[in-house]
């Protein structure tokens, strides 16, 4: 049997639908990997990858990876993989930021501890003595 022009009409939209659906559930990893080398830059902007070189590494190495995938067809891994190298990069800048952040603060204490050594000799000296 063979189908009637007005069951056609209404199934070609349906399929143009179903076809624009199946391109949409596959994302292209261009912008995941643009997004994951704009931080692995960032980070390595904040000093990563001298304060946080293990994640730095991970990111730089699973963004080459992605590219890889990317390359050969892999879309949905290239995506996943890119997407693990931006996670990887924020927390290589976070902890580099971090490590500053003790870094200051150590010599901040380093700083306010010669202050207080500087006044524990002056202090004697500079108190009148009681008779």
């Amino acid at each position: 049997m063979k189908p009637s022009i007005p069951a056609l009409r209404r199934l070609g939209p349906l399929l143009a639908g179903l076809t624009l659906v199946a391109c949409a559930s596959t994302p292209s990893p261009v912008s995941s990997i643009e997004a994951s080398a704009a931080s692995i830059d960032a980070a390595r902007g904040a000093g990563a990858s001298e304060l946080a070189a293990v994640e730095m590494n991970n990111a730089r190495t699973k963004l080459e990876r992605a590219r890889a995938l990317a390359q050969s067809g892999d879309q949905r891994g290239a995506v996943r993989l890119a997407e693990q190298a931006d996670v990887d990069a924020q927390l290589a800048r976070a902890r580099a930021g971090a490590e500053k952040s003790r870094r200051a603060a150590a010599e901040v204490d380093a700083g306010l501890q010669t202050l207080r050594d500087e006044l524990n000799r002056a202090a004697p000296t500079a108190l009148p003595r009681a008779p």
